[in-house]
């Protein structure tokens, strides 16, 4: 708690006026996309389903996370496992922590309901829905961490097992408590009985977890300390990067490549699903006749416009903006060891350029992925096909070296960060898709500020470390 007092005295406009903005857009974005989107109306199963998959993304986004509050990675409380505490206290403060942050998620869920309140009615059942909803969404996190170190430690396979089958069935009954926190309910009857069997399978996740941990913490320990610090398979040369980008440079870069490939965080698994997501999106889009019809094209340059290339480029800004994601959530994971960096000399400037070209080189595959997705469809016009190609590529280019610009705005606060990186990373890939040759003059306006700006918080978190 002091240390985050601490934090908020230090970092008095990111709180006050920085976050509020972003929240403040956001919110004013999400009102004006249900408005659109009004005429939408998706079967209770289908709505059903997405929230179940978004409850997943939620565990899996929290594994890392979880875990370093269970285990005490890299935090100060890792000196309490060497004072009399018993292990049940220290699973318990893990599980408040994860209360809290699932609360979080909870007040946005009350947040959005607000957005569709005029439509939705009020039923006495949605309180203890989103109770339970925000119950089972933590334990089911501190289970699945707890389960993801002892598979990585052990390779148990029916504990996996079990553990998958336990996490799926969270997901769905955590899907089914949002759907009925957002609606009214009545579609669903006994309404009361879901709350209750949210009530009664957090009471059964705990169980579990409680057995787990006082069977694994011990072993698992060492294991969960050492993770994703073990020298493993290497994927790239480090000559080859000396020659593009100084040793300096390419010494980092090529360790947050080894380390994404490793899977650092759970975010690098949630992100690709996400990027996988969009792309089966786009194929949808694509071959199932919702796209307005081709207008007349009364020149080459014309194809540019039409709805075909008008989803495909924007489909490109969404997985690049979905990939740069990771830039924040590494350097936060990397800013308690900036002391290394410092003791060997690393400069600023050479340490924003790595997060750059990290940002650029992680998002690589996204305009050629896109392309191959589009032309898969037999959609794309062939005259057009290399210029659709170049479109993605540039658009590629712009919104990821935005991105990585951005990266030391406030590595520190990794959830903030990825909401405006994405926002403005968007914006300009929006813009630039619309209007592809305005975007030179907002790519060269920007970075030149953007460069200076950023070179300066590097040296400054260099230095500082954040604190």
């Amino acid at each position: 708690m002091l240390i985050r007092l601490r934090w908020a005295r230090r970092h008095i406009y990111a709180w006050m006026v920085l976050g509020p903005l972003v929240i403040a857009g956001t919110y004013a974005t999400a009102t004006r996309l249900t408005e659109n989107l009004a005429a939408v109306r998706l079967s209770h199963a289908s709505g059903v389903a997405l929230a179940s998959l978004f409850a997943g993304c939620l565990m899996a986004l929290a594994l890392s996370r979880s875990t370093i509050e269970i285990y005490h990675i890299r935090r100060p409380e890792s000196y309490f496992d060497a004072l009399p505490i018993s292990a049940s206290t220290l699973l318990h403060s893990a599980i408040l922590n994860r209360m809290t942050r699932a609360l979080a998620t909870g007040l946005l869920v009350v947040a959005f309901r607000s957005i569709i309140g005029r439509e939705v009615a009020v039923e006495p059942v949605i309180l203890p829905a989103l109770i339970s909803f925000v119950v089972v969404l933590a334990l089911s996190e501190v289970f699945a961490a707890l389960n993801w170190i002892h598979w990585g430690h052990r390779k148990d396979a029916r504990a996996a097992a079990l553990a998958l089958a336990v996490l799926l069935v969270s997901s769905a009954l955590s899907g089914l408590l949002l759907v009925i926190s957002l609606t009214e309910g009545a579609w669903l009857r006994p309404a009361w009985l879901w709350p209750s069997a949210g009530a009664a399978w957090s009471l059964a996740l705990y169980l579990m977890i409680r057995r787990a941990h006082d069977r694994w913490r011990p072993s698992d320990m060492e294991y969960a300390k050492r993770l994703q610090s073990s020298g493993r398979w290497n994927l790239f040369r480090l000559s080859a990067f000396k020659r593009r980008f100084g040793p300096s440079v390419a010494a980092q870069l090529l360790r947050d490549l080894q380390l994404t490939l490793r899977a650092f965080s759970s975010a690098v698994y949630v992100v690709l699903v996400i990027a996988l997501v969009l792309h089966a999106g786009l194929f949808m889009l694509l071959t199932a006749n919702t796209l307005p019809p081709p207008y007349e094209i009364r020149g080459w340059f014309d194809q540019t416009w039409q709805p075909w290339a008008m989803t495909a480029k924007l489909a490109c800004v969404c997985v690049v903006a979905t990939l740069g994601a990771l830039v924040p959530v590494l350097l936060a994971y990397e800013l308690p060891h900036f002391w290394m960096e410092r003791a060997l000399g690393v400069k600023g400037l050479d340490l924003w350029e790595a997060k750059l070209w990290y940002a650029r080189l992680v998002s690589l595959p996204a305009p050629v992925s896109v392309w191959l997705v589009a032309l898969s469809t037999g959609e794309v016009a062939p005259n057009y096909a290399l210029a659709l190609l170049a479109e993605c590529a540039w658009l590629w280019w712009m919104s990821s070296s935005i991105i990585g610009a951005l990266s030391f705005e406030m590595p520190d606060r990794p959830a903030l960060a990825i909401m405006i990186m994405t926002l403005m990373s968007l914006a300009a890939g929006a813009f630039g898709a619309l209007l592809w040759p305005f975007g030179f003059i907002i790519y060269f306006q920007s970075m030149h500020s953007l460069t200076e700006r950023g070179r300066e918080m590097a040296k400054y978190y260099l230095i500082t470390e954040g604190d």
